[in-house]
């Protein structure tokens, strides 16, 4: 019996790291990515005030293809600008040093960081009505012209 529960409690904790869901400890995203080899996708979004990153995450991001597709390269992390409720002063201010770090003024902005948090490799700004395939190759395509691959 104790076997069956360790299986189920390994499916479902995989299952939630590895099926493209979004990371709210920045911290834990990095370390992931570290350990996982993976590059970090950060959605910079206002969650309750900026239509635009509400229609990037409702139309493009929850979907399953873009789920499916962002888990074989990315780790996902969502630095939230919220202006009528609180994340916490530690993950407000270590979304605003990402933010200044990656010269992000605009909402939402989507870039591409090196596993470890460091190196910026791709950015894009506001939203575009794409497939999930279409925002990658997009993603790849700015990276490629800075020199840099995804």
């Amino acid at each position: 019996m104790k076997f069956r529960s360790v299986i189920l409690l390994v499916f479902f904790f995989g299952f939630a790291v590895f099926s493209g869901e979004w990371y709210d400890n920045y911290r834990t995203a990095r370390a992931d990515a570290i350990k996982e080899k993976k590059k970090i996708l950060i959605f910079f979004s206002g969650s309750d005030w900026n239509e635009p990153g509400r229609r990037l995450e409702r139309d493009l991001f929850k979907t399953s293809e873009f789920k499916r597709l962002a888990a074989q390269k990315y780790v996902l992390y969502n630095a939230d600008f919220p202006k009528y409720s609180r994340l916490g002063q530690e993950k407000e201010d270590r979304n605003r040093q990402l933010a200044a770090r990656y010269g992000v003024y605009r909402f939402p902005a989507v870039v591409i960081v090196e596993p470890g948090g460091g190196g910026l490799l791709a950015k894009q700004v506001g939203f575009q009505e794409v497939t999930p395939k279409e925002f990658f190759r997009k993603l790849e395509a700015t990276a490629a012209t800075a020199g840099k691959s995804l």
